[in-house]
């Protein structure tokens, strides 16, 4: 079967050490000539830089599935989304600025990355950020709220990391995902934002046979979207239960692991 759409987790998949494109991954994926979608729990802006790399036109999906988009002139053009209830979004804030009132929270709309206040978990935040984070003023931001896809915290203290993810797990908060990456980062999202569920969008609207469809990832959260294509490739370095779920794997993400995949997989030999 011919694939015809590539799916890509970025860190640890397609992103390097350095957290850019390779030459080598830029040059197969632009020279196959095969749709190709970015599939990240990374906001829009944080996947602007890799888009413009790959000369990308295709939809592309953010924050874990919460909104899926093109990247038009420059600008961001929403085709489907799934924020997070701005009441669940407020409860999240008040709850944890009572309990742990010197630790920062992140909110990310679809261009923006607003703080509630900067903490050492913002300044280590910044290094990756692609933008400068925006104190928010809370009696104007709540007086007129923005659609927010996804709150992270980022925290060096892993007994505070740990009291809040134990602070959230416990709390009435319908409608949402709430799952640590690491020890230092926690994220939140809508629950029907999932990475599988923006992979199903595109293959809908584009009418395509999962079998026309590869996926390459290395995290236990792309399992949901390789388990849903036709052609599952993890990277080298992905965890031993995600290449549990995998046809095939190539070579690591430091190594032009998704080009080098493309080529000996994808590609009509």
């Amino acid at each position: 079967m011919t694939i015809k759409h590539i799916f890509s987790d970025m860190d640890g998949t397609l992103l390097n050490d350095q957290g850019v494109v390779s030459a080598g991954n830029q040059s197969t994926i632009i020279s196959s000539g095969i749709p190709f979608t970015l599939v990240s729990a990374r906001s829009p802006k944080q996947m602007l830089a890799a888009i413009q790399a790959l000369k990308l036109t295709t939809p592309q999906v953010g924050f874990n599935g919460g909104v899926i988009y093109r990247v038009e002139n420059g600008e961001f053009k929403v085709i489907h989304d799934q924020p997070i209830d701005e009441k669940v979004v407020k409860k999240v804030v008040d709850l944890v600025t009572s309990h742990f009132p010197s630790t920062a929270i992140s909110l990310f709309d679809l261009t923006h990355w607003f703080v509630t206040q900067i903490d050492d978990g913002i300044h280590h935040f910044a290094h990756d950020m692609p933008q400068d984070p925006v104190v928010i003023e809370p009696s104007a931001f709540w007086s007129n709220p923005v659609p927010i896809y996804k709150i992270t915290f980022t925290i060096l203290d892993l007994a505070v990391m740990n009291g809040i993810y134990d602070l959230l797990l416990q709390a009435d908060l319908p409608g949402v995902s709430v799952q640590k990456s690491s020890n230092v980062f926690l994220d939140i999202t809508n629950q029907q934002a999932q990475k599988s569920a923006g992979v199903r969008y595109i293959l809908e609207q584009e009418a395509l046979d999962p079998s026309q469809t590869a996926a390459f990832g290395d995290g236990p959260n792309d399992l949901p979207m390789l388990k849903m294509v036709g052609l599952p490739i993890v990277m080298a370095n992905a965890l031993p239960s995600v290449k549990k779920g995998a046809k095939y794997m190539t070579a690591d993400h430091d190594d032009d692991g998704v080009g080098r995949g493309i080529e000996k997989f994808v590609l009509p030999r």
